[in-house]
């Protein structure tokens, strides 16, 4: 008996061994070069020792395989093809989209608000919702919904104000971990804007909102491990009936948004928010989108907003302190602009006329992007051709394509010494000259981010609203080497952004 039990017991390992690694000799067999795989891990084992950043593997794989058009990557069991040439990338996600039309599925899951977010949905259906939302990000809308961003810029401003006041020495400056206030940022406006609920997390630090809101961001707690163990063994997420999300939380944001549509329009009630434009968009519509459909569009911001536009302040606010200059440039930038408005409150449109803010945060996009990289999937069967007409390569259907994002900002050949923070490259005389498709802040595409403006306004406000009060400077524990330095799927230091804040005389 013991002797079939060790057996059966090899047997399994040996079984479950072949499994993992079926796909290991996938690339090698269709001719392209490749990083040999650990099992289960792929070719991802550094982030998932928490050895070092997604950005920072990507990057290094990148720059270890760039000669190569393409190479095969494992992400965990499933192998894909990188793209590393900006031509590539144009073909496959803009020339010949019909062909690359889909994100990859990451996760295995019934769960409704996930299946029916803009980013999951698949071909006609994410076709329609796009062109359903597309209106909904326009400048004009954008413009109306900055009034109530205004409303969470004045009060974490007050927030800071009164940390200030407590100096030991005052005019001495206090420092502060910068994530953490910006993550109440992004909750408080993610509230106004896509939920339209009035919050403030600075006066109120422990409001449900922001405490179900940090459970239900994707690169947090629970929720990751879950989404990691969706990605690499599905069956087993199925099996023992996991969620990536609590069910009375889902719930608790659709009856949110369920709820308030329902008493807008049986009391005519007009907000320039999220909810009132995705109302405008389903009557303007010939699709007839479920509420659940819609309250899925706003739970979106949780993934896309919530840690991103957080993390671009802190990124942006990090290479501000580490660049004296370029943040005394910035200062006097914001000072004019100040004295433009005369008194009155800051603009979209002001925001957006602010050149050298715009120059600084495209940098900031560029070095410390928010999304490492991005990926397709093959519809259907696709020969790739040199330009001399020479086959490339035959993608198959089914074949998942990886877009190095954050390998392309840190390739030398297109942006010289790209570990320097240079907002120069992005001056109206030198935007012109960048390579087409080797950057890629908000993706590529008909599949690009649709909130890009959302996010770009909320980080230039809140930037032009810091450095006209306060000087950033390094504090002791502010991090060394960002890159080294951070851990995970997030461009977060172990040891959180750290900063010296010194008011402005």
């Amino acid at each position: 008996m013991d002797l079939i039990l060790l057996v059966a017991l090899v047997g399994l390992i040996i079984f479950v061994y072949k499994w993992i690694t079926l796909r290991h000799n996938e690339f090698a067999e269709r001719g392209l070069p490749f990083e040999k795989p650990l099992p289960i891990f792929g070719n991802n084992v550094s982030v998932i020792m928490n050895k070092a950043s997604f950005q920072k593997q990507i990057s290094e794989f990148y720059a270890r395989t760039r000669q190569h058009k393409l190479v095969g990557y494992f992400n965990f069991r499933a192998p894909m093809i990188q793209l590393n040439d900006p031509e590539i990338i144009k073909k496959i996600t803009v020339k010949d989209f019909e062909y690359f039309p889909n994100h990859q599925l990451f996760v295995t899951t019934n769960e409704r608000l996930i299946n029916d977010m803009l980013s999951v949905m698949k071909d006609q259906r994410w076709k329609h919702m796009r062109n359903t939302l597309t209106p909904v990000f326009t400048a004009a809308k954008m413009r109306s919904m900055f009034g109530l961003m205004n409303e969470s810029f004045a009060e974490v401003m007050e927030h800071l104000d009164k940390l200030a006041k407590t100096d030991v020495k005052p005019g001495q400056g206090f420092e502060l971990e910068l994530k953490e206030v910006c993550n109440r940022l992004s909750n408080d406006l993610i509230a106004t804007t896509a939920f339209g609920l009035k919050v403030s997390s600075y006066k109120s630090p422990n409001n449900e909102f922001f405490q179900i809101g940090q459970s239900v961001a994707f690169f947090r707690g629970k929720a990751l491990y879950k989404f990691m163990l969706s990605s690499t063994l599905p069956w087993l997420f199925k099996t023992l009936g996991f969620q990536i999300f609590d069910a009375q939380k889902t719930d608790f944001f659709i009856r949110l948004v369920v709820d308030a549509m329902k008493y807008r329009e049986e009391n005519n009630i007009v907000r320039p928010d999220m909810i009132q434009l995705l109302m405008e968009a389903k009557k303007e519509s010939t699709e007839n989108w479920t509420d659940e459909e819609l309250v899925a569009q706003c739970f979106i911001f949780f993934f896309a907003a919530f840690e991103n536009n957080a993390s671009l302040i802190c990124t942006t606010a990090y290479e501000l302190l580490l660049n004296p200059e370029v943040q005394e440039r910035l200062y006097e930038e914001a000072k004019e602009t100040q004295e433009s408005l005369k008194g009155e409150q800051l603009t979209y449109d002001t925001v957006t006329k602010m050149k050298y803010m715009d120059m600084v945060v495209s940098e900031s996009l560029r070095k410390w992007t928010l999304a490492a990289s991005t990926d397709r999937v093959c519809a259907k069967d696709y020969t790739l051709y040199n330009d001399d007409g020479t086959k490339l390569f035959e993608f198959k259907e089914g074949d998942r394509i990886n877009i190095p994002i954050g390998g392309l900002h840190w390739d030398d050949r297109y942006f010289p010494e790209p570990q320097k923070f240079n907002p120069e490259r992005f001056s109206d005389e030198n935007k012109n000259k960048l390579v087409p498709y080797s950057y890629l802040p908000f993706g590529v595409g008909p599949r690009s981010c649709i909130g890009n403006r959302y996010a770009l306004m909320q980080a230039k406000a809140m930037l032009y609203n810091l450095v006209l009060k306060y000087r950033i400077e390094r504090s002791p524990k502010t991090v060394k080497d960002l890159m080294s330095e951070s851990r995970g799927f997030q461009l977060t230091p172990q040891n959180g952004y750290w900063v010296h804040l010194v008011p402005r005389k």
